[in-house]
């Protein structure tokens, strides 16, 4: 879904979806459409995309690798601007450019937009659970279903006179 920016008027432009998500292949499945409330506000120097989203994703567990159901819901605001200064890989950005995104032509990615702050949205380790257990590192089983055999423990040959001490 894109927005050309001409078309945005002075007072400014709001904006429901209501659609599916794109895919993303080992990270997310989507299990419900998304819907997004957003207001693009032209400014002096770009546009000012706000809004807010809710959706549920299915992601593994990052301990058992069991699906999981996850409610997204946040809220956003990015300033799109036209690049000021080339870019540069050495080129260091000031705390005040970190919430700023670039514009490329004259259209406005919103489906884009939206995808990328769900995707900031989401827990670095997802759980299936707070007390998940995981899986055993020997054999694999899910600890959270099945006890394993393999509690004896390997001792580093070279901090095996450290044990004594104990």
């Amino acid at each position: 879904m894109f927005v050309e920016i001409s078309q945005i008027p002075a007072e400014g432009l709001d904006l429901l979806y209501q659609g599916d998500l794109p895919e993303r292949e080992g990270l997310w499945e989507p299990k419900t459409p998304v819907r997004a409330s957003l207001h693009l506000e032209k400014r002096e120097k770009g546009v000012v995309v706000s809004g807010t989203f809710s959706t549920v994703v299915g992601l593994s567990c990052s301990r058992c690798s069991d699906p999981v159901l996850l409610p997204v819901e946040d809220a956003f605001e990015i300033y799109l601007t036209p690049p000021s200064r080339a870019l540069d890989e050495n080129l260091e950005l000031t705390p005040g450019e970190l919430d700023v995104e670039f514009l490329e032509g004259d259209k406005i990615n919103v489906l884009g937009l939206i995808v990328e702050n769900i995707l900031l949205s989401l827990p670095w380790q997802p759980l299936c659970r707070e007390d998940c257990r995981g899986l055993c590192p020997r054999c694999g089983q899910n600890l959270n279903e099945v006890s394993c055999n393999c509690h004896e423990e390997e001792i580093d040959p070279r901090l095996a006179l450290l044990k004594k001490l104990l």
